[in-house]
């Protein structure tokens, strides 16, 4: 599922993150954001909230800007899940490709 463009509150963006390969335990994850690569070229940081944290699973949630400037670009959004970890610094997930149309719903 893609995005629309100017996509605001009370509008979010969730991610399931589980361990992979890495055996990874999410209960030591203590904070986490997303980095987001945009089609303008442009690279933001977007917040996130942790929950649903179990050890071989989180979710990590952001919820979109009131004034809809995260998502203010149609194209490709590539996002890439930081999860921040007290012993080794921090980790990343797999990326992630969403399809933001504009706001006619025509793709870019």
């Amino acid at each position: 599922m893609g995005f629309y463009q100017g996509a605001a509150y009370p509008e979010t963006y969730a991610q399931a993150i589980v361990p992979g390969a890495s055996g990874l335990d999410l209960t030591t994850v203590t904070a986490g954001r997303f980095k987001v690569f945009r089609p303008d070229g442009t690279i933001v940081t977007w917040t996130a909230v942790l929950s649903n944290q179990t050890v071989s699973t989180l979710t990590l949630t952001h919820a979109f800007g009131v004034n809809s400037t995260d998502i203010d670009v149609a194209g490709t959004y590539v996002i890439y899940a930081e999860l921040d970890l007290p012993a080794s610094g921090k980790a990343t997930a797999t990326r992630v490709e969403k399809k933001v149309l504009s706001k006619f719903g025509v793709e870019r």
